[in-house]
Formats: structure tokens, C-alpha cells, sequence
């Protein structure tokens, strides 16, 4: 399962909250299986949130946010964006797509419902080389650095949320692991 869309999800649905306001979301998902390892090849997964974006402002509803990952199937098959966006994210004031990869988007589109104004698009700013995971490397620097032991922008009761979510998605999809892999013992004889 993909956690780069699980990640979009959480970023949008979950950390957008006060933390005290976060609350993990149920999840309902379906994996299938490639035939020839017994990996998951195909995953879909509906979170359904109990409480929605600060945007919703005095009327609070459940959210939702669907995850899918596919290692077989590419989400831009030409490499060209021909396909669209690969991340939509849909709201009661409109929509935003990000366009690249999701890992490294390159720009995103803000599309306001009629009347809220008008169609812009954003480029990002991102170092040539760069493809992911260095701003992940950079955080750890910097808390390693500043004595810190929890990442202030990503702390650990929300990694905990979506790890939840990982192994209930492995749960309800049949995806178990060999006990060695699944022990949270350490240091592990592997």
C-alpha cells in the first residue's frame, strides 16, 4: 500500500486540525493481491474522519478521503501529465489538483466554485535533484541537531494514527508478514 497517498490524505484531512481536534479516522479498504508473491499490488482504502476541516467553520461533518496505490498500474502512463492530476483534493469551496509526482509535486491548480474567484496555478520551487525523502532527511538533521526527539511538524502520535491505518488496511486486505518483520522486538535476528 502506498503511503504517499496516505500521506495527502492525513496532510489535508487530519493535520489541517488543532491537534486536540485530530481524531483517526475508520477505514474500510480492499487489497488484491499479485499472484505471484502474495504482495500488495492493488490498494484502495475510504478513511472516513469523524470531524472535518477548520473550513467548515461552526458546522462540523465527517470527511473523507480515499487512498489508492497500484505498483502495476502507472498514474501518469506517458510521463507527460497527460493523465491530470494525480492528487485532487475536493472541498465545499472547490477543488485543488497537484500535478508531478506526489512525492515531488511540480505545481497545483486552485479551482474556486463558481463566484469565489478565479483559476490559478502555482509552480513549485524544488532543489534539480531533489526526489523526495531529502525533506524527510533534512527534519531529522534538524531535531537531531536541536536536541529534539520528536519532529514538531509531523509528531509521533501522527505517525502512530497512520501506522493504525497501515495495519488495518494489511488486516482487513489478508496481508500478514513473517513474525520476524512483524516483531517490534529488536534487535531482531533477520
Amino acid at each position: 500500500m502506498g503511503v504517499y497517498s496516505l500521506t495527502w490524505v492525513f496532510q489535508t484531512l487530519y493535520h489541517t486540525l488543532p491537534r486536540d481536534q485530530r481524531k483517526a479516522p475508520t477505514v474500510t479498504s480492499q487489497m488484491t493481491p499479485y499472484h505471484l508473491t502474495g504482495a500488495d499490488e492493488s490498494t484502495t482504502i475510504l478513511l472516513s474522519f469523524p470531524t472535518s476541516t477548520p473550513s467548515n467553520g461552526p458546522h462540523p461533518h465527517r470527511s473523507q478521503g480515499i487512498a489508492m496505490s497500484n505498483i502495476r498500474v502507472a498514474a501518469d502512463p506517458d510521463e507527460q501529465g497527460t493523465s491530470g492530476p494525480q492528487i485532487r483534493i475536493q472541498g465545499t469551496k472547490g477543488e485543488i489538483q497537484v500535478f508531478g509526482n506526489p512525492f515531488r509535486p511540480e505545481s497545483y491548480r486552485v479551482i474556486p466554485k463558481k463566484g469565489l474567484g478565479e483559476v490559478r496555478t502555482v509552480q513549485g520551487s524544488f532543489p534539480a535533484e531533489g526526489h523526495g525523502m531529502y525533506w524527510e532527511a533534512d527534519e531529522v538533521a534538524r531535531c537531531l541537531r536541536d536536541g529534539k526527539l520528536e519532529s514538531e511538524g509531523l509528531p509521533w502520535e501522527e505517525s502512530i494514527v497512520i501506522m493504525e491505518v497501515m495495519d488495518e488496511v494489511r488486516k482487513q486486505g489478508g496481508l500478514t508478514y513473517p513474525e520476524k518483520i512483524e516483531s517490534t522486538e529488536y534487535p531482531l535476528d533477520l
